[in-house]
């Protein structure tokens, strides 16, 4: 499965998940698995081998006890659903909608969006035929959790887990060719991530460092600006905080978040420098 096909998975979860919907069109997840599960008739699927698992970088094989945790078994929704979804993510931005606004929380989603009973239970039985454990099925119902070694990953999805040495020092596992499944579960798997332990990189671009004791909390126009998709992105800093989110009016009466925490959830390597101009623009009126 390809990374922009990830996304799209992703970002329909994301526009649909908050709190409830009413009134919004109903479907019942129809089985893609209609088929007996044969071990010997097996399809390949594509575009599912890390970019860096090169031959040119390959060391040799994992050996057959190396734990694989957190796999990850991505599922797939029908033509059905993929309208509907698309339809109501649609509505939602929608204001004449009845359904503006109107949320799905996770659980509901999976319900209407996510993979049928069946053919859930139908994948996580054949997942702990081969010995692997299940850790979790998404309230989406479009992911599948499960571990387990080496050995499993070689003698279910037939794909060896070898080491690859990077240039820059960097040691990592990964499959060495794209896995196969079983042709039966093919209509209801869209693929396989974290056959790997490539680390993800960030989107980040760094545009240049903002000013934060010019003593403006106002500015007209934003200080930097980045293409994106094929428009423009408007890159804000402190003062732009206080015109969007309309705290002007708080700063000059003298709020100047004295007490008061921000916490940064995520692994990311920020600009300390950036933290400090924050604190000093609040305070530079």
């Amino acid at each position: 499965m390809s990374i922009s096909s990830l996304s799209r998975f992703s970002a329909l979860s994301v526009f649909l998940i908050g709190s409830s919907l009413a009134g919004a069109q109903q479907i019942q997840p129809r089985p893609m698995i209609t088929s007996p599960i044969n071990e010997s008739q097996v399809v390949t699927l594509r575009g599912n081998v890390h970019p860096l698992a090169q031959p040119m970088f390959d060391v040799g094989a994992a050996p057959a006890d190396l734990p694989m945790n957190r796999m990850m078994l991505v599922l797939k929704h029908d033509a059905m659903q993929d309208y509907v979804a698309r339809k109501l993510i649609d509505d939602q931005q929608d204001k004449n909608s009845p359904n503006y606004h109107k949320w799905l929380a996770p659980a509901e989603y999976g319900a209407q969006f996510g993979a049928a009973d069946q053919d859930v239970q139908l994948i996580t039985g054949w997942l702990q035929s081969h010995g692997f454990q299940i850790n979790r099925v998404s309230n989406g119902r479009n992911v599948i959790e499960f571990s387990g070694v080496e050995g499993q990953v070689e003698q279910s999805f037939h794909t060896q887990i070898h080491q690859y040495a990077l240039p820059n020092g960097e040691q990592h596992w990964a499959n060495a060719s794209d896995p196969q499944i079983p042709a039966a579960l093919a209509p209801a798997v869209a693929g396989i991530v974290s056959l790997n332990n490539f680390p993800r990189k960030p989107l980040l671009q760094v545009s240049g460092t903002y000013n934060g004791r010019s003593g403006q909390l106002t500015r007209k126009q934003p200080q930097f600006t980045t293409p994106f998709q094929g428009g423009t992105a408007y890159a804000v800093g402190p003062a732009d905080f206080g015109t969007i989110y309309n705290v002007q009016s708080l700063w000059n009466s003298g709020s100047d978040g004295t007490g008061q925490k921000i916490a940064i959830v995520a692994q990311t390597d920020i600009n300390i420098q950036d933290v400090r101009d924050f604190a000093i623009c609040l305070v530079c009126r």
